[in-house]
């Protein structure tokens, strides 16, 4: 099982039906001193904390064709330790309305459509999938500017939230293979979400690029499990509000893993622990000679199982 994505990995024949659950819980802590000609004479410190569930539902249509539905709920809280508070530096979090963010727990909905190419089952084989889908936002979004980028006055605001509003496309390509010696498992996806269009307050999210690569053992006795390991590389361009691009939105990060995976009578239950590194962009370092620090982790949880009921209409053994 993919790390934090349950239903990638697996292909299902027509009718079938499966649930997926991934619990992704990030932890942010980062430092650095006051910035020269800032005007702020401040250490600036904090932590973002986000704890994110991820329920799924995919149904096989055909040998051929899987849907997927998601959805994210969550969420961000971010605890400011500096010792001098702001209207730009404070505690803030998602799950209630602020002067410019619509609160609550309700992230993005997620729609995939995947082409099977090559399918092999729960078996050994390879899985050659190509999907494209569809991003929904929720209406729990930023309503305004947080950076007052053209020049507006300075009032409270919150700088993030659990949509950023926008429509967007996804194309992604999965390639795994399962086989009876070591590593059984192993594989990655290359993904893409690109905005459809600015949201109703001019902002325009970033395009994001996502490899991500995962190889499990076979079962080790000692914990009943698998051992596995992963590499995610993603990358997000500049957005933009009002046409303006926002400060440090660029972005690249590089995430190593390690994880354990059970497979039992419930379903498969994976735990990985993973460290980002920010190579790029927002978190990576701030430029000259300041004296900073950024720590990152992230704990995954992922569940699925293969419900053993079948769609009537969609099973092409239904009347034999």
């Amino acid at each position: 099982m993919p790390v934090g994505n349950s239903d990638r990995g697996v292909g299902l024949w027509a009718g079938q039906v499966m649930f997926g659950l991934d619990n992704m819980n990030q932890y942010i802590d980062w430092w650095h001193e006051a910035l020269p000609g800032s005007g702020e004479g401040f250490d600036h410190e904090g932590t973002l904390t986000s704890i994110i569930l991820s329920p799924t539902i995919t149904i096989g249509l055909s040998n051929y064709w899987n849907f997927t539905l998601g959805q994210s709920i969550g969420s961000r809280i971010m605890t400011w330790d500096g010792d001098t508070t702001t209207i730009h530096h404070r505690d803030e979090g998602t799950d209630s309305n602020f002067k410019n963010a619509e609160g609550g727990m309700m992230g993005d909905t997620r729609l995939m459509f995947r082409y099977l190419l090559f399918n092999d089952g729960q078996g050994a084989g390879k899985r050659w999938f190509f999907g494209s889908g569809l991003v929904i936002p929720s209406k729990n979004t930023l309503t305004s500017d947080p950076f007052f980028l053209n020049g507006e006055e300075k009032t409270d605001h919150r700088h993030f939230s659990m949509s950023e509003g926008v429509y967007k496309g996804v194309l992604e390509m999965q390639y795994f293979k399962k086989q009876m010696i070591n590593p059984v498992f192993m594989g990655g996806t290359i993904m893409a979400e690109l905005p459809i269009n600015d949201n109703n307050y001019g902002y325009r999210a970033s395009q994001l690029y996502d490899l991500s690569l995962t190889v499990f053992s076979k079962l080790v006795p000692a914990i009943n499990g698998s051992l596995g390991g992963s590499l995610i590389a993603r990358h997000t361009t500049e957005s933009y509000w009002n046409g303006v691009a926002a400060p440090n939105s660029r972005a690249t990060v590089i995430t190593i893993g390690c994880g354990v995976l059970w497979n039992m009578k419930i379903g498969g239950i994976g735990l990985n622990i993973q460290k980002p590194f920010f190579v790029g962009g927002a978190f990576s370092g701030i430029e000259g000679e300041v004296a900073q620090r950024v720590g990152a982790w992230q704990i995954s949880l992922s569940y699925r199982r293969l419900l053993s009921f079948v769609v009537p209409w969609l099973d092409p053994l239904k009347g034999v």
